[in-house]
């Protein structure tokens, strides 16, 4: 985004979500399919309030198009604003391959870089089981709990034995809960975690 957006009603959020997906209010009516530009234009000036349908519909697209939003924050601004997470979709044959060496080679050049692929549907569809993904951690079993609190409310990766959990950072004071953008949680013990950290990369499984 060129300059600063401002958020103070729910047209300005609108607007920002907007934005922060890069779309035209033509490319926004044409790629959602859900409204004209004419009334997304006047959703967004506040002239006409969006219906509550129209609203989950857009903050679906919203999402799959990987901006983490919910309809509180669009409503009333409560809770942090979206963030739009990186994606580097394959359409190839040989996705699996082509992911990985994607992520091995960013790997290479970051220190404590984690990747893998996704073990659970917390927050489809903007990451889905079997989706790679990639961060830097944050946290490890060597580290106090207190490193965690900074990644309350990030979308972030937990890795154990059994692979990668992704979800929003809802809590970390006796074992470490991952949420979603309605409020559904998974809960993971601090035992056997080997590390946590901010997810910065998604390949997406076509």
């Amino acid at each position: 985004m060129d300059g600063v957006i401002a958020t103070n009603s729910v047209g300005d959020r609108l607007t920002y979500c907007r934005s922060s997906l890069c779309l035209t209010r033509k490319e926004l009516s044409c790629d959602w399919g859900g409204a004209s530009v004419p009334s997304i234009a006047r959703w967004e000036l506040d002239t006409v309030k969006i219906p509550s349908k129209k609203l989950t519909s857009i903050i679906g697209f919203f999402l799959k198009k990987g901006l983490i939003v919910n309809d509180a924050w669009v409503i009333d601004g409560a809770g942090n604003p979206p963030f739009l997470v990186r994606n580097d979709a394959f359409v190839d044959v040989d996705f699996d391959s082509l992911a990985q060496e994607n992520l091995l080679n960013i790997n290479m050049q970051q220190k404590n870089f984690v990747f893998g692929q996704s073990r659970n549907n917390l927050i489809s569809p903007v990451i889905k089981y079997g989706d790679y993904i990639g961060g830097i951690a944050s946290y490890t079993s060597n580290d106090s709990s207190v490193i965690l609190h900074s990644l309350i409310d990030e979308l972030v990766f937990l890795k154990n034995r059994s692979g990668l959990l992704v979800g929003i950072l809802n809590d970390c004071s006796e074992n470490v809960t991952i949420k979603n953008h309605i409020g559904a949680k998974e809960s993971v013990s601090f035992c056997g975690l080997e590390s946590i950290g901010k997810i910065q990369w998604i390949a997406r499984r076509p």
